[in-house]
């Protein structure tokens, strides 16, 4: 148990550094080494881990998910309105953007490594589906409970998660006209006046 508990608390020290360098130097520019002199570790012990670089950053995609990208899928909105659903998952993305900008640009990473990689975006998809699935429910919710007008469910969540990852755009370049706190808040304020009976 305590081994376990040790060889996890490695991985994440791995994978903490290896966000961050891949964030700042992007995936091709990105060397083992740099992940070593970042993490504090060994380059033995990190490939006592992962293989490769390539091997470390399919790791990655799922570390991410479940230790960087807020977690609203797996709250309990029961006793929220769909609309008030959404509300709060916006909150916790603007909080994750004010805290962990790199947490949008390791997404870019992710996307831009997906477009020549079949496992990173076999990887990256099952985390949009995730998502998705999770913003039909939201929009089924509001329907079901005469909250939202009838709607194409599939593109009506399709809107959410797109709008809703505009905040990268933030992530790229810094001085804009809106925040984007501004910016989240409102876009989802458009899109429920589209929704809303």
């Amino acid at each position: 148990m305590i081994e376990n508990s040790i060889k996890e608390k490695s991985k994440n020290q791995i994978l903490d550094a290896a966000l961050k360098v891949f964030v700042k130097k992007g995936y091709a520019e990105t060397r083992m080494e740099d992940i070593v002199s970042n993490s504090g570790m060994s380059k033995g012990a990190i490939y006592h881990h992962y293989s490769s670089k390539r091997d470390l950053f399919l790791s990655l995609i799922d570390y991410w998910e479940s230790n960087s990208f807020p977690n609203f899928i797996d709250a309990d909105y029961s006793n929220l309105t769909a609309s008030d659903t959404l509300r709060d998952v916006v909150s916790e993305i603007v909080k994750t953007f004010k805290n962990k900008k790199y947490v949008f640009l390791a997404e870019l990473e992710f996307w831009s490594l997906a477009n020549h990689d079949p496992d990173v975006r076999d990887k990256t998809k099952t985390i949009y589906n995730k998502l998705l699935n999770f913003f039909k429910g939201v929009v089924n919710k509001g329907i079901e409970n005469k909250e939202f007008k009838d709607l194409n469910i599939e593109v009506a969540a399709l809107s959410i998660m797109t709008s809703i990852q505009g905040v990268i755009w933030f992530s790229i370049f810094e001085k804009t006209n809106i925040s984007a706190e501004e910016y989240l808040n409102d876009v989802i304020e458009f899109i429920l006046y589209g929704f809303n009976k």
